[in-house]
Formats: structure tokens, sequence, C-alpha cells
């Protein structure tokens, strides 16, 4: 099963994380919402096992992944 699923982040957290998601070689864009501080990191198809290994990465934040669904 894969889906789009998104992550929401504040400026500072993005550079870490970015730092992490480089490495994993996952297709992934960057996008920020006009009138929004934080940034969205935004993963086309991505596997169960790839969700889980976001989930992680993003920790707290991935809460946000919950309402990111198919956009």
């Amino acid at each position: 099963m894969e889906k789009n699923v998104q992550f929401s982040v504040s400026w500072r957290e993005a550079s870490r994380i970015l730092k992490k998601i480089r490495a994993s070689n996952l297709r992934y864009t960057v996008r920020q919402w006009e009138g929004k501080s934080n940034i969205v990191f935004v993963f086309p198809k991505v596997s169960v096992s790839q969700y889980v290994y976001l989930y992680i990465i993003f920790g707290s934040m991935a809460a946000d992944a919950a309402g990111g669904g198919d956009h």
C-alpha cells in the first residue's frame, strides 16, 4: 500500500531532518504554504516500511502526517 505523506516542521527542525532524509534516497519536495511559518516535506508514494522510517525521523512532528494523506 503506497500513499503520499507530508510532515510539517519548523525551519529549525528542517535542517536536522534534511540531513537524515538525504541519506535515505527517498523522493520528496519541500513546500511552504502562504501565510505559514513552517515548511512541509511531501513524500510521494511511500511504502509502509518507508513511512515507519519517516515516522521515526520526524518524531513528535509525525502526528502531522495523519492529516497529510493524499493531497
